[in-house]
């Protein structure tokens, strides 16, 4: 799996394999953004430090910009819609996947900063048969 593909299923970046978030569906309003402090394989950290993923907004910001750039095009160039209605929709649009926008920002910003080892899952499922 590769960076890029863990970053869109929301994986582990350590290992690839564990789930970032708690629920897979991000509009389970309560949950949407609830995270297990440690990836269920491997045991990386997902809490490295208190507002660790206040940095996410940078990674989040250049999503909606790139959303708002191409909706734009499409629906002010291609189907040359109303200007009032362009502001309605991308407003309604831009709304209904901020759950997604967040918690792709947030799988980006840990990404950058923990490195993939292809044997951490390996390694702590030998690790956990040895403790049994």
């Amino acid at each position: 799996m590769t960076r890029l593909t863990a970053i869109v299923k929301q994986k582990c970046p350590h290992c690839r394999q564990g789930d970032l978030f708690v629920k897979k569906n991000p509009y389970a309003i309560k949950d949407a953004l609830k995270m297990p402090e440690r990836c269920p394989i491997c045991q990386q950290d997902f809490r490295m430090e208190p507002g660790f993923y206040i940095g996410a907004l940078w990674t989040s910001f250049p999503l909606v910009i790139s959303l708002l750039a191409l909706f734009s095009v499409l629906f002010l160039v291609v189907l040359q819609i109303d200007l009032y209605v362009f502001f309605v929709l991308i407003a309604i649009i831009l709304f209904s996947l901020q759950p997604i926008i967040i918690r792709l920002g947030r799988a980006i910003w840990i990404n950058v900063f923990v490195d993939y080892d292809p044997e951490a899952g390996e390694k702590e499922a030998s690790q956990r048969d040895l403790r049994v």
